[in-house]
């Protein structure tokens, strides 16, 4: 050997989970108002209608996931942040606490 070390990594530790090439929260929601629009209305149009919503939705989270596979996480915590933060803290912010170091 050359000297260095080989530490197998295994695919399921980095692959992320994907249910049906979508993402698993959506996927999985997608399904829940699908069975709800088929089953429990009961006609047959709002089971066409939930068939076609369910085909269109998942095939629009599979391009979705394909793009990046983690967006929903991405999305949920871009809309926690503000549209603008100030350059200047405001005059009622806290002093900062400074450390300093006793030589």
């Amino acid at each position: 050997m050359d000297g260095r070390r080989r530490i197998p990594m295994h695919q399921s530790l980095i692959r992320p989970v994907l249910l049906g090439g979508a993402e698993r929260g959506l996927a999985l929601m997608n399904g829940v108002i699908s069975a709800a629009l088929i089953f429990g209305i009961g006609s047959w149009q709002a089971a066409v209608i939930g068939i076609g919503f369910a085909l269109i939705v998942h095939m629009v989270l599979v391009n979705l996931a394909k793009q990046d596979c983690q967006f929903f996480d991405v999305y949920k915590r871009h809309i926690t942040y503000q549209d603008f933060y100030p350059a200047q803290a405001s005059q009622s912010a806290p002093a900062p606490l400074i450390k300093y170091l006793n030589k």
